[in-house]
């Protein structure tokens, strides 16, 4: 008595085989494949700029500069203008310029794009922090020409405000209304550590 050996395939209910051998797909079950197919390949990301390119001043920008280390300023809502931003280390052997503080040893170049400030008016730029626990005041910016200011914190968010006139040294931060934001690479860095998918209860 000869046996016919099992075949190791299971058959799927969504699956007809007629007395040729030939197997028919339901429609539902080809819907199905081709949604599952669709999933399987992931079209290519393509990175998009959070900010675009501020043509006006891009002759300012500085080969020597790696692209990590400038950002792109835009204009605030309802206002119009852009700027770019480029961080410059001080040389070092070492490859990263730190101050006997710890902090870091580098310069912010920065260049705007903006309507001319009429009378006392004056473009401000600022210093502060992703979190906006810390603001400094970096100084006037004239529109078309380079500035140049020391920075030594890593995560940053440069400000540009518009003000009626000069601020104190010491003003904590912008009085007027802000014309132009931007952050530099590291900023957009977020610690995920604080995830619920990292959470652990306490032993």
């Amino acid at each position: 008595m000869r046996m016919r050996a099992r075949s190791p395939w299971v058959r799927h209910p969504e699956c007809r085989w007629d007395s040729a051998g030939a197997v028919s797909i339901s429609p539902l079950a080809a819907f199905a494949a081709a949604a599952l197919a669709t999933l399987a390949v992931p079209a290519p990301a393509t990175a998009q700029p959070i900010v675009p390119p501020c043509e006006p001043v891009l002759d300012h920008a500085t080969a020597e500069v790696s692209p990590l280390a400038r950002f792109n300023l835009g204009a605030a809502p309802g206002r119009d203008g852009c700027g770019l931003a480029e961080l410059v280390g001080a040389w070092s052997p070492f490859g990263l310029a730190v101050m006997r503080s710890g902090h870091l040893h580098q310069q912010l170049r920065l260049v705007v794009d903006l309507p001319r400030a009429e009378g006392t008016e004056r473009y401000i730029a600022w210093l502060a922090t992703p979190a906006l626990d810390r603001i400094s005041m970096l100084g006037t910016v004239t529109p078309g020409e380079p500035f140049t200011a020391p920075v030594h914190w890593n995560k940053l968010i440069v400000v540009v405000s518009r003000e009626d006139a000069a601020p104190p040294a010491d003003a904590p931060r912008w009085s007027g209304p802000v014309v132009l934001i931007g952050r530099s690479r590291s900023a957009l860095l977020e610690n995920l550590m604080g995830h619920s998918i990292f959470r652990r209860p306490e032993m």
